[in-house]
């Protein structure tokens, strides 16, 4: 046994290809753009275990408001509606209403404020306890602006989708996720205004090992698009984990990103990350509150194009997710998320300066049978 957990914390120490899936840890960043890290949906918590009962209610409504705020002055707040219904025994078919508003809180800063509506319409498919299908298909309408020049940005229609499969085999052993997103970059106000789209196939991979053991790893591939311009974009990361009890875990994580090419849309674009990373999560139940709890440490480094690798920086994820049962099929939902990144080539005037972010999200689900 001794063995194994050396073996472990050598793990946690060196740059294992392993990252873990449940968080994205930020990247480094530069002045004025917008760092690599997957913005949180209005229902990002961790799904929690449902019960046969809860599984296809007849009707089910969920609002929610999600706030974020980086070290760059990027303020993001979004309130999101979905309704869905159950169309027989296996099916749910639903409306999604969204509205976004993006601003800078820094003087100078790139672009302008920014607003998005989103409406789409939602399905979800369980035909069994092997397969889950869920999609979305829909449209963003952003609001006119101008963009970092002053120069004037028309209102735009862009049509949006995210489709998921999610397949179980027997006995849980092994999980597979699929699919396929578009959607609106909106981070900063900048990004929204040079209309940038983020287009990604998605593959996530789960192997449960004897022992506690755990494997997962991610791949996204999919450019970064605007207007005269597509940018190839690669993301992929590795976990092991080890369970400690029954609802604890170490892991250890390492992760690349890859831009094709270098661009001034809004958005941090290396040619390389790095990020190494060790971290324990663990939940927790009482009764009608269920709390889940996650910390990483690490680690990442960044090469520009055409440029060497920038030094080693600390890089660090903390995630906490709150759920209340009022009662059944009533449920209270929080969670907050802080990211931080001290590794930072882009900033020449102080190579010191790291960037942080936090996330809050609050919503309510209720269903009637």
């Amino acid at each position: 046994m001794l063995h194994v957990w050396l073996w472990f914390l050598l793990a946690v120490a060196l740059p294992l290809r392993a990252q873990r899936v449940d968080s994205m840890p930020p990247q480094v960043s530069s002045v004025g753009v917008a760092p690599e890290i997957h913005p949180p949906e209005a229902t990002s918590s961790p799904p929690a275990e449902e019960s046969e009962e809860e599984l296809n209610p007849a009707a089910a409504v969920e609002p929610a408001w999600v706030t974020s705020r980086d070290s760059q002055g990027n303020v993001r707040q979004r309130i999101k509606v979905e309704s869905d219904y159950a169309i027989g025994d296996n099916v749910r078919l639903g409306l999604l209403f969204g509205q976004g508003f993006i601003y800078s809180t820094l003087p100078k800063s790139s672009g302008s404020s920014s607003g998005i509506r989103d409406l789409g319409i939602t399905g979800h498919w369980h035909p069994n306890e092997v397969v889950k299908f869920e999609g979305m298909v829909g449209v963003s309408q952003t609001g006119a602006t101008v963009d970092a020049n002053d120069q004037p940005v028309p209102q735009a229609y862009i049509p949006i989708t995210k489709v998921q499969a999610h397949l179980t085999l027997p006995g849980e052993i092994v999980k597979v996720d699929l699919g396929f997103e578009r959607s609106i970059y909106d981070l900063s106000p900048k990004l929204v205004a040079n209309r940038v789209i983020r287009n990604q196939f998605v593959v996530h991979p789960e192997i449960t090992l004897p022992d506690g053991w755990r494997l997962r790893a991610l791949a996204e591939i999919g450019p970064m698009t605007r207007a005269g311009e597509s940018n190839a974009r690669y993301n992929s990361e590795f976990t092991v984990g080890r369970k400690l009890g029954k609802k604890s875990e170490l892991y250890s994580t390492y992760g690349m990103l890859h831009y094709a090419k270098a661009s001034d849309a809004g958005y941090f674009s290396p040619d390389l990350v790095q990020t190494v990373q060790g971290g324990w999560t663990t939940d927790i139940d009482r009764k009608a509150l269920s709390l889940s709890l996650d910390f990483g440490l690490g680690a990442s480094r960044a090469r520009l194009h055409a440029d060497t690798f920038g030094p080693w920086g600390l890089s660090l994820g903390a995630q906490s997710y709150l759920t209340w049962t009022v009662r059944p099929g009533h449920e209270v939902r929080a969670s907050y998320e802080f990211y931080s990144d001290q590794s930072n080539p882009g900033v020449e005037s102080s190579p010191s300066s790291g960037w942080h972010m936090g996330i809050l999200t609050l919503s309510f689900r209720w269903a009637a049978h």
